[in-house]
């Protein structure tokens, strides 16, 4: 398959995913990117694979996955704060997804694979940040790398975006700085 056509079955997934829900089958997203069911799982193996290719290239698409990666290049607290406002402005563009995905790993659906992948990654970026707070002997006495990364990566999930700024009303930038100085305040011993 040439990589045009597995571009274009990731993006029509991610089209039919943000719109309908992880409940969408290969079959649709076979067929609305005009490819056979077989050739979807030939590329992906399984619809889990597919929705884990599908949730990295957008990460790679949109630009997230390289801003979270230059944060590695700026000091320590300063990465950490980059790092929850990159993803935390990455939020909006991805909710519908991450919300259906998130419902999977509860439902134990196939979803929850890819919400694992992404979510895991996640996780690792904060807690590589963490670290280097820990090692240049900024992170908050009291907090392991591995606790502050924990805590850090739940203040941050899809849900809490979806509570407070869709049901609670918050506007977007209201909770990227309450965030940022959150995470910051507690963990940065700056």
């Amino acid at each position: 398959m040439s990589n045009d056509t597995k571009t274009r079955i990731l993006e029509t997934a991610w089209t039919l995913v943000n719109e309908r829900g992880t409940g969408v089958g290969v079959g649709e997203i076979a067929a609305a990117a005009g490819v056979s069911r077989q050739l979807v799982y030939v590329h992906f193996t399984s619809r889990a694979g597919l929705l884990v290719a599908m949730a990295r290239h957008q990460d790679a698409r949109s630009g997230f996955r390289e801003r979270a990666l230059a944060t590695r290049e700026l000091a320590p607290a300063q990465a950490l704060d980059r790092l929850v406002r990159a993803w935390c402005e990455y939020l909006p563009e991805i909710l519908p997804v991450a919300l259906g995905l998130e419902a999977a790993l509860i439902a134990g659906e196939e979803g929850a694979v890819a919400w694992r992948d992404r979510m895991g990654e996640l996780h690792q970026a904060f807690r590589h940040a963490t670290a280097r707070l820990a090692e240049a002997g900024e992170l908050t006495p009291g907090w392991s790398p591995e606790r502050a990364a924990d805590w850090a990566w739940a203040q941050v999930q899809p849900s809490n975006w979806l509570h407070l700024v869709i049901e609670r009303g918050w506007s977007a930038e209201e909770y990227v700085s309450h965030a940022t100085s959150t995470i910051n305040g507690r963990l940065a011993n700056v």
